[in-house]
């Protein structure tokens, strides 16, 4: 090395621990930088659970198997509830856990006696995951935004499909009819009906796929009102006590009301800056 590029490199050399520093001041300096956002913003860090939502709710469902009669579109409507929570990370997207707990019932006439049906009542108990796509974005009531034309949109309206799984227990009592004729010596014929009567059950575990179309309107930025169409297509064959190679259903309407956390901001503070805010004043 000559004697030039040797006194070049004097110059611009750094110890190692004088360069940690630097490196240390510069990385310091960045991520405060970044945390103070907005000239009205604080610096504080975000606050996860404003993205978290709970509910619970009550409605009606209905129980599709093969206890119900064919070509019959409706079985008998029961009462139902649950309750949930959902985690919004994004305006679009959620993950939504329910635990739901309902009874359901199915009948199925055979006809020529009144008495020829077959009952079945059960209960279960279900939960799911869930992956909520909102076609109306969800908004996060925090963020400040910039101008009036940029109102809060306080309707969402989202589908969502998951997984999930049930304890169920049901029970069925059938009675059909053996008719047969029976023709005497004289050569007259008598017809002969005869009662069968069945009774069973099943009980177990059952996997099951949630599909699910909503709406929501949020009365205030904490508090919503929810109506959701559900349909839980189980694979198993026997919530109904009966194996007919049909896998079982349930359909849902329900009512939930939310209360989501960290949205407790002023209506009359949403969406404005502090310049706008002051020119109310």
């Amino acid at each position: 090395m000559n004697q030039k590029a040797l006194h070049l490199c004097r110059a611009f050399y750094i110890p190692m621990h004088k360069l940690i520093y630097i490196l240390s001041v510069c990385l310091f300096l960045s991520g405060t930088v970044n945390a103070q956002g907005y000239f009205w913003e604080s610096g504080s860090k975000e606050k996860r659970h404003k993205y978290m939502t709970v509910d619970g709710g009550i409605g009606m469902r209905m129980f599709s198997g093969d206890i119900q009669s064919r070509g019959s579109l409706f079985n008998p409507m029961k009462f139902a509830y649950g309750i949930g929570a959902r985690y919004q990370w994004s305006p679009h997207a959620a993950l939504a856990l329910q635990v739901n707990g309902r009874r359901y019932a199915g009948k199925r006439e055979f006809g020529g006696f009144p008495d020829a049906i077959a009952e079945m009542n059960g209960s279960l108990w279900e939960g799911d995951l869930m992956f909520q796509y909102s076609i109306l974005r969800w908004e996060d009531f925090t963020k400040r935004m910039f101008t009036d034309r940029d109102p809060v949109r306080k309707g969402n309206v989202f589908v969502g499909v998951g997984a999930g799984g049930a304890l169920f227990n049901s029970s069925y009592n059938q009675r059909t009819y053996n008719t047969q004729t029976i023709t005497d010596s004289l050569g007259n014929d008598t017809t002969l009906s005869t009662p069968v009567d069945v009774s069973g059950g099943g009980s177990g575990f059952a996997f099951r796929v949630p599909i699910v179309f909503g709406i929501r309107y949020r009365f205030t930025p904490s508090i919503s009102l929810g109506f959701e169409g559900q349909y839980h297509l189980y694979f198993n064959d026997n919530l109904d006590g009966v194996q007919r190679k049909s896998n079982d259903g349930m359909t849902l309407f329900m009512v939930k009301l939310g209360y989501s956390f960290g949205q407790d901001k002023t209506a009359a503070k949403m969406g404005k800056t502090p310049r706008q805010l002051r020119k109310r004043r």
